[in-house]
């Protein structure tokens, strides 16, 4: 067996032990030297645009039997339109792979609350969830450098960083916010009890997309960041699966509600029935008395 991998070079040693298990020859394609223990690393600079992509894939693709990339917002773009131009099955963000008379695949559904297994013919082109898996480090059998020739129908104008506030994903504790927040100036209380914890502050989406009263990469969830931190502090959050599938890996889940009914008692470690308006201040000032100030 036979596969490709096209990866962006942080994702690239991640994706190499997903796919180690399932061919004895692995080549790589992505646009920065990375020490991965491949056959050939083909290192291709140029215009770095999905469209061109897709090209360049397509002529590189013949003779493999798996395809596989990283199930990144690109990624996901460029592997459903090269399984079209190749006429192969395509499987999106699978967590696990292996052989089994063709390939069977495992991934979530349903927003996270059920797994499914999908059996396909080989060659097939898959993008793989990686949270599972470690880098694997090591020297390339050969490194060979290209520049990508490629007329798109995209012209790229510009590029511009995107500079985030925080990494949620490293925070050990994280305060996280619903709508149970009545206005933006309330805040500035959630923030003095994260100061005091040593806490991240998050937010359920509503909060970041639609009130604009947080930036995006605070906002935890299915379509936002997914964390796993050692304690989740919920505060008027109702724990619609679209925000537990962020937080489920969390070691301690502790929730505040008025509604003794809301669905995040069910993932929580303790669930407190409660106005996160008297909660929190009381909170802050038993704080305050531990620490002596």
């Amino acid at each position: 067996m036979r596969a490709l991998l096209f990866s962006d070079p942080l994702n690239l040693p991640k994706l190499f032990s997903a796919s180690k298990d399932l061919a004895e020859e692995i080549y790589a394609v992505t646009w920065e030297r990375v020490d991965v223990p491949v056959e050939r690393l083909k290192v291709v600079k140029g215009t770095l645009i999905n469209d061109c992509w897709v090209s360049y894939l397509h002529n590189e693709a013949k003779s493999f039997d798996f395809i596989l990339m990283p199930a990144t917002r690109n990624s996901k773009e460029i592997a459903p339109r090269l399984a079209i131009r190749e006429g192969l099955p395509y499987i999106s963000e699978a967590f696990s792979l292996k052989l089994d008379d063709g390939l069977l695949a495992t991934r979530m559904i349903f927003s996270g609350r059920g797994v499914e297994e999908l059996k396909t013919s080989i060659p097939a082109v898959v993008t793989v969830n990686l949270d599972a898996y470690e880098p694997s480090f090591g020297k390339p059998g050969s490194v060979e450098e290209e520049h990508m020739e490629c007329s798109s129908k995209i012209s790229l104008i510009e590029r511009k960083e995107r500079k985030a506030e925080v990494d949620l994903t490293k925070a050990q504790v994280i305060v996280s916010i619903g709508r149970g927040l009545k206005k933006k100036e309330d805040l500035s209380m959630i923030r003095e009890l994260a100061s005091l914890l040593g806490a991240e502050v998050a937010c359920t989406r509503p909060l970041s997309a639609d009130l604009k009263w947080l930036p995006e990469e605070r906002h935890v969830g299915m379509t936002g960041v997914k964390v796993k931190p050692k304690i989740y502090l919920a505060l008027g959050i109702s724990g619609q699966i679209q925000h537990v599938v962020g937080f489920r890996d969390a070691d301690t889940v502790i929730s505040v509600n008025t509604d003794p009914d809301a669905p995040i008692a069910e993932v929580s470690d303790y669930f407190i029935v409660g106005d996160l308006y008297e909660f929190v201040p009381k909170l802050i000032e038993a704080l305050k008395r531990r620490k002596g100030s």
